[in-house]
């Protein structure tokens, strides 16, 4: 049996964040947009990786989401992508509380591909000091799933492969730090995480 891990990677949206996705849609759909047409421009191949490397920073990224839905809609759906930016997801208290049960019992941190404004919106939303370390893949300058991105993370914490556990919603990225070693789990709730936590010792029920 391995050992427990001595450090809990995170993923951060769709696992301690949530985005309000339906509420987007309403809004989206008021302004004759399609649901999840933001979202769809703004993560799209070129766009979103070069927003999450740090390639673009997110001033730059949204004024050309906005330069891109503004061409295909006019003017008029400015206030939806003002809303649209304003917004920073929520908080999941459920994985918020497990998180805060794992760092009795180890550190955790956060590694998620984000843009320029993450550390912004993890001060928005009081997040900033629930992670004994943040690592934000626009300052690193590599996206998940690559493996040198868990490489990096790996080194500056100082651990082997064996010595941590990864947790992301994404089975891409679930499969981007198996292929380096690290034990890891695609999130779908809390409770198939506490279990597969609990799995490798890290017990928080």
């Amino acid at each position: 049996m391995s050992a427990p891990p001595s450090v809990v990677i995170f993923d951060l949206d769709g696992v301690i964040r949530d985005w309000n996705d339906d509420e987007l849609a309403v809004l989206e759909t008021s302004f004759g947009l399609e649901p999840g047409e933001i979202v769809t421009v703004a993560f799209d191949g070129e766009l979103g990786r070069a927003a999450t490397t740090g390639e673009l920073t997110y001033r730059v990224w949204m004024d050309e989401i906005r330069r891109r839905i503004m061409a295909r809609h006019g003017a008029g759906v400015a206030a939806a992508l003002d809303e649209w930016e304003r917004n920073v997801g929520r908080v999941d208290i459920e994985m918020l509380t497990l998180l805060r049960s794992v760092r009795t019992l180890v550190p955790a941190v956060v590694l998620s591909n984000g843009t320029t404004r993450l550390r912004r919106d993890l001060y928005a939303l009081d997040l900033t000091d629930e992670f004994d370390q943040i690592f934000n893949t626009a300052e690193i300058g590599i996206a998940k799933p690559e493996p040198a991105v868990f490489l990096h993370v790996l080194d500056e914490l100082g651990r082997e492969p064996s010595e941590v556990v990864f947790i992301d919603d994404l089975a891409a990225n679930v499969e981007g730090a198996r292929s380096v070693g690290i034990r890891s789990h695609q999130h779908l709730g809390r409770e198939g995480t506490a279990a597969f936590l609990g799995e490798v010792g890290v017990v928080v029920d």
